[in-house]
């Protein structure tokens, strides 16, 4: 698979073990929103590559990943670039991306699943697209959701967001636990047709998985991508 060299401009901590990358554009690299790229690095075991999901969206000028740091000896060598650091980076692919018909989303994600959502989203909002969308967000905590400040602000584009918070902070009104089948049935409507877009740990996808079989949504309507799995 074809690759392009590049470097890091800089990076954002979400929390302890969340960071956002942001690399320079390579000229003449495209994608479509909702699209992961391999990424490859030289680390103490060797030459590594790994799947990432595009946060940016095609019109934005810098390529943005945000990724859970672990101990893995691809993520501490990631963790470790300061900003001109190279990196590799693959052509985009992926088939978790908004048909051109679509009209109305709903995104079942939780933590940094959020990706292909921020991507999509703010490529609607860019091409000024008309776009019926609700965000179902689990985290586990406040101290650490990734692009909360610019989801809530998609409000006045009606992007509508539910953040559920497993553990959250006392005073805290907004919905607590996880994303259920309960919830998703109060605050949307399922007698419109809508497309239904799961992306996460694989853990997370099979919850919410589980959640749309119980709500009856059929296989055609769903987009189902899971992190960390070969694809």
């Amino acid at each position: 698979m074809r690759s392009f060299k590049t470097t890091l401009i800089d990076r954002f901590d979400w929390a302890e073990d969340a960071a956002a990358f942001r690399f320079e554009r390579p000229d003449g690299y495209s994608f479509v929103a909702g699209q992961y790229a391999l990424l490859s690095l030289h680390t103490d075991e060797g030459l590594v590559t790994k799947p990432f999901t595009i946060a940016s969206a095609p019109g934005d000028p810098v390529l943005e990943f945000t990724t859970r740091i672990s101990s893995s000896a691809f993520k501490r060598t990631l963790a470790a670039l300061v900003p001109g650091d190279p990196i590799e980076i693959s052509v985009a692919a992926g088939r978790f991306v908004l048909p051109a018909d679509a009209h109305r989303v709903v995104f079942l994600v939780g933590g940094v699943g959020i990706t292909p959502a921020r991507s999509i989203l703010r490529d609607a909002l860019q091409g000024n697209a008309s776009l019926d969308a609700t965000v179902f967000y689990g985290n586990r905590g406040p101290e650490c959701v990734p692009y909360l400040t610019e989801l809530t602000a998609m409000a006045a584009a009606d992007v509508r967001l539910v953040l559920v918070l497993e553990r959250p902070d006392e005073g805290w009104t907004g919905e607590v636990g996880f994303i259920t089948p309960q919830l998703v049935r109060a605050t949307v409507g399922l007698d419109s047709a809508a497309l239904w877009m799961v992306s996460g740990p694989p853990v997370m996808v099979e919850a919410m998985e589980s959640v749309l079989d119980e709500l009856g949504i059929p296989a055609e309507e769903r987009m189902i991508e899971r992190f960390g799995v070969k694809r």
